[in-house]
């Protein structure tokens, strides 16, 4: 008679196969998921063939670059099918991201960026672009943290999807037409080039009816600057060159520094780079900026700061600096150097006194008594100078700069206030304008008239301002 086998006899041998081809179902299902949730299959679904067989183009990124190229990569992206920026984590370069097959399941980082002084913008940190832009190959771009890579079928189609890539950066320069400065970003990047970021400065706007010159100085000055921009076409097609380099000097408080915001407003067309303290160390990226952005106006303030001749000069590396860069844009740049300095005498002969570097100096003076009655008019707003009587206070501040003038209308205003005068517009007597000049003149001494602008004749005492003899 038989053997019934129990219900409950299992065969292990015969659950473990089964078990085993159910992992290892689960672990083929896994990587084939895994596989598909990776950035390579879109990458190559997108190009029409396997990865590798295309070709990578790496630019290296500098920082203030990346909005320009994020814009450009958005505009490219709506033009084409609009497929959404794939998020690249911490993956900083194309092909090792590829050979990974790594998750396109990342959030997409961003950062914000300015693109003007009041309004900024959300730019990707590290995303994947799927473009299809007429004209081209179908292309992958990776906008990373230190740069651009383009992969397309071929070396061809690479080169010209960048060049597509940098002219709409080129076209939508968020810089161009500003006012700028540049600042140092961090160290040398890996071609030991150091990166700088760019800050958009507010210059307040100067018109033409507050800058109190000898009119025929500021002929000078909007023929050298305005009119090379109204007439830089016909310069061109003359053969002449645009590029152009103007030096304003004079005493201190005459207006240079006025001039060149004047200026600055009166060429909208223009990018305006400014250097003033410590930019000055920026020369060179400032000068590489404005080749970027040209038609430009470099100014620099103080030059003399930089450009000491080179026998006073410790240091001539900025100087060096500043008179390559002028080389080296060549005739046909369209960028004019705009410099100012009180000190004429104490610059590098080799940049003031050679064309192609320094084409036209301008002396500003002193202002004679017809633009110190302007000077008077232009300062009186808000106050009432019926008391005053202004012919002789127009002698007593003659060899006083506009800066002069300005202070002593404000120091007179404040002794008014403080002898209790609340009149509106505030009304001012000579008693007024004389304390304020005794107190800029003799408890200021020389420093106050240096830093003002005041003419100081060594013979003259304080007889010139009015006070009588000196001590």
């Amino acid at each position: 008679m038989s053997r019934v086998p129990p219900l409950l006899a299992v065969d292990f041998a015969t659950v473990g196969a089964a078990v085993a081809l159910v992992l290892i179902g689960l672990v083929a299902a896994g990587v084939v998921v895994s596989y598909f949730a990776g950035v390579s299959p879109v990458v190559e679904k997108h190009l029409g063939r396997p990865w590798k067989r295309g070709a990578v183009i790496t630019r290296p990124l500098l920082q203030w670059e990346r909005v320009n190229l994020f814009l450009a990569l958005e505009a490219l992206r709506e033009a084409s099918d609009a497929r959404p920026v794939i998020g690249m984590g911490y993956w900083n370069e194309l092909t090792p991201a590829l050979a990974a097959n790594a998750s396109r399941n990342a959030p997409v980082e961003y950062t914000v960026r300015a693109t003007s002084l009041s309004r900024s913008t959300k730019v990707v940190v590290s995303g994947l672009y799927l473009l299809a832009t007429p004209g081209l190959a179908p292309f992958v771009a990776m906008l990373s943290r230190t740069a651009l890579d383009i992969l397309a079928p071929t070396a061809d189609d690479a080169q010209k999807a960048l060049d597509r890539v940098l002219a709409e950066a080129r076209e939508r320069n968020v810089y161009r037409g500003q006012v700028l400065m540049v600042e140092q970003a961090g160290p040398a990047g890996a071609d030991g080039e150091p990166d700088f970021q760019i800050r958009f400065h507010d210059l307040p706007a100067v018109s033409r009816d507050q800058i109190i010159l000898p009119d025929e100085v500021l002929q000078v000055v909007e023929r050298n600057v305005i009119g090379l921009l109204t007439h830089a076409d016909t310069l061109r097609k003359a053969g002449r060159g645009t590029r152009h380099g103007v030096l304003f000097h004079g005493p201190p408080g005459v207006g240079k520094t006025l001039v060149t915001k004047y200026l600055a407003r009166a060429c909208p067309a223009y990018t305006v780079i400014l250097l003033t303290g410590r930019q000055l160390r920026l020369v060179r990226e400032s000068c590489q900026l404005a080749r970027l952005l040209q038609p430009a106006l470099v100014v620099i303030e103080d030059v003399d700061l930089i450009a000491l001749d080179r026998a006073d000069n410790p240091d001539t590396t900025l100087l060096h600096d500043l008179m390559d860069q002028m080389d080296g844009l060549g005739t046909k740049a369209d960028v004019i150097f705009l410099l100012t300095t009180n000190r004429p005498r104490m610059l590098e002969r080799a940049l003031a006194a050679r064309p192609g570097r320094v084409d036209q100096a301008v002396y500003f003076p002193l202002p004679d008594r017809d633009c110190r009655r302007r000077l008077f008019e232009h300062f009186t707003h808000g106050l009432d100078l019926s008391a005053v009587e202004a012919g002789p206070l127009l002698d007593r501040t003659e060899g006083a700069s506009p800066a002069f003038v300005e202070e002593l209308f404000r120091k007179a205003a404040l002794l008014a206030a403080e002898r209790g005068e609340k009149s509106h517009p505030l009304r001012l007597t000579t008693a007024d304008f004389d304390s304020a000049l005794r107190e800029l003149v003799e408890f200021g001494g020389a420093l106050t008239r240096n830093l003002l602008g005041f003419r100081d004749e060594p013979d003259s005492g304080n007889a010139g301002m009015g006070f009588g003899p000196r001590n």
